[in-house]
């Protein structure tokens, strides 16, 4: 009987291990961002360049330590920071202080979307005040997205998702 017991605790742990370390096929895909009134912008002296509709423009920050990055916001200033937004970090130089999750912030969804010629994945948590950020990295640059919905950080996503290097 213990052995059977053993038995069934090994099995159980290995396929615990093979769930959380297989690559999740069935996320759901956002594609990048494809209408018609996209603009390329540069993202200033590197060679990272991003599609943004009229209605949004970059705006570059340095931080004290060396990073380099790029906010996407709405240009229509009365809605900018209530809108969502997005964070394009060009990781130079060490941040200063924790990382981008606070304590209460909970994991509630994953998906992917093409980046830089791979399926990139994002998570996506729902912070204490009722926010949606997700968070990705890719070949070091890390990206952020927020919003007060779901959908809305989708199509946030799908902006980013034109980031393109030459």
């Amino acid at each position: 009987m213990q052995q059977l017991v053993n038995t069934l605790q090994f099995l159980l742990v290995i396929l615990c291990l093979t769930i959380i370390s297989c690559d999740n096929p069935n996320l759901n895909i956002i594609e990048p961002a494809a209408y018609p009134d996209l603009q390329e912008h540069k993202l200033g002296e590197s060679d990272y360049y991003i599609k943004l509709p009229k209605t949004m423009f970059l705006d570059e920050a340095r931080g004290k330590e060396g990073q380099l990055g790029y906010g996407v916001y709405l240009t229509d200033t009365s809605r900018r920071y209530i809108s969502s937004s997005g964070f394009i970090e060009i990781e130079h130089g060490r941040p200063i202080g924790g990382g981008l999750l606070d304590e209460g912030d909970k994991l509630v969804d994953k998906i992917k979307s093409p980046l830089l010629g791979k399926n990139l994945e994002w998570k996506i948590y729902l912070n204490e005040s009722g926010y949606f950020f997700a968070v990705a990295k890719r070949e070091g640059v890390l990206l952020t997205a927020s919003s007060r919905t779901h959908e809305g950080l989708d199509s946030m996503i799908s902006i980013i998702s034109t980031l393109k290097e030459r």
